[in-house]
């Protein structure tokens, strides 16, 4: 594959679409039909989306069949992964070939196989946590710096605040608790959001000046 098909084109694509995004949000009345067919570009990346999918179920399924054949590591599980896969698919293409007006919405079997199977093994895994993140807290929370003595202060607070045996000790513990989460949580989050903004914007004129070139892959 020549240089020009594999660097060129993307930067100068990357270029004008970027250009014509930012000239239509902008400096384009939204509802004008110029706005509107602007709007269309952004179906280009439905396209995008569902192609990742079908590559990421190939790459899936052959993983954990070549998992299998080699009696790798958890294999047993590669055996589950893929009978869910398997049952979850058949399911989706059932209720799409049964019910043509869930084209756009899921069938009400798909989605109760979501809600009831799947949103409550998410639930359990999830609940797991709990444990792991009480042992990174109690390996976190010692006065070893300034930095881990004010960690370890604020979380003791936010524990008892939003704790109920908190309250029973002492009923100042959950309006600390309030406080710390409404002011000094959202300066923070704000500061953080505003720097991931500049950091986007950055990259983003960075990749329409063609200097940054990650997404073309590596350079050879």
């Amino acid at each position: 594959m020549s240089l020009v098909i594999k660097r060129y084109i993307p930067l100068v694509l990357t270029f004008l679409m970027g250009i014509i995004m930012v000239f239509a949000t902008y400096f384009l009345a939204p509802g004008t039909p110029e706005r509107e067919a602007t709007a269309l570009l952004t179906g280009t990346v439905d396209v995008i989306v569902v192609t990742a999918g079908v590559i990421g179920l190939v790459v899936l399924l052959r993983h954990h069949t070549l998992n299998i054949n080699r009696r790798g590591r958890f294999w047993k599980y590669s055996i589950i992964t893929l009978i869910g896969v398997a049952i979850y698919l058949i399911i989706g293409i059932y209720g799409v070939f049964t019910h043509p007006t869930h084209l756009m919405y899921a069938s009400d079997l798909f989605s109760w196989v979501y809600s009831n199977i799947y949103v409550s093994m998410d639930m359990t895994i999830f609940s797991l946590l709990a444990f792991f993140i009480a042992s990174a807290a109690y390996r976190a929370f010692r006065f070893r710096s300034i930095e881990a003595s004010v960690l370890l202060i604020v979380g003791s607070l936010m524990l008892l605040g939003r704790a109920p045996i908190g309250g029973v000790i002492w009923e100042g513990f959950p309006e600390i608790a309030t406080w710390l989460l409404n002011v000094p949580n959202t300066a923070g989050n704000r500061a953080i959001t505003i720097g991931i903004a500049i950091g986007a914007i950055l990259l983003a004129i960075r990749q329409l000046l063609g200097i940054e070139r990650g997404y073309l892959g590596p350079e050879q």
